[in-house]
């Protein structure tokens, strides 16, 4: 019986918060890790959800409506420094490398890392106008939709304050 309970509170722990990787997922819920790797693996093989690499990591998701597209862009923004790069460019359209890094206080090279990696899941787009080259989200709105459908799973504020100034908008 307490294997069941200890699935279902890890299954409800990926379904609120899609695209949690291992270690989040154990010190979340507190659980040993040899207990977590076998109850991740049940519940995989039994089809409740799916897990994708994502870099170093592995990324789970409950296997629900939640289109391949939300899984990519879930999986990307839970690094917290990509989540307010992305929710940044969402607010400010096309911006300079320059600008991101001195609103987010991050140093150039921590902006590139990230920008290269949300560049390669198709989230951020690069333009070159002459000597100048700025940033801007591929598809705003959808982006704005994943991050309001998915808000509570960041525990965030960043993410709640995005979302009312959005919704207002």
């Amino acid at each position: 019986m307490e294997e069941i309970s200890t699935r279902r509170k890890i299954y409800e722990a990926i379904a609120l918060n899609p695209g949690l990787h291992f270690r989040e997922i154990q010190r979340r819920l507190n659980i040993p890790v040899g207990v977590l790797e076998y109850h991740l693996m049940v519940l995989e093989r039994e089809g409740m959800i799916v897990s994708k690499i994502d870099g170093k990591y592995r990324r789970y998701f409950a296997n629900t409506t939640m289109t391949i597209e939300e899984r990519k862009i879930m999986g990307a923004l839970r690094d917290t420094i990509s989540r307010r790069i992305v929710i940044f460019l969402i607010e400010h359209v096309k911006v300079k490398h320059s600008e991101i890094a001195n609103h987010l206080k991050i140093s150039p090279s921590t902006l590139s890392y990230h920008i290269s990696k949300l560049m390669k899941y198709g989230i951020i787009l690069k333009e070159i106008d002459g000597r100048e080259t700025y940033y801007s989200v591929k598809d705003r709105d959808n982006l704005a939709r994943v991050i309001i459908k998915y808000r509570k799973s960041f525990l965030d504020s960043l993410v709640d304050n995005f979302a009312e100034w959005f919704l207002k908008n």
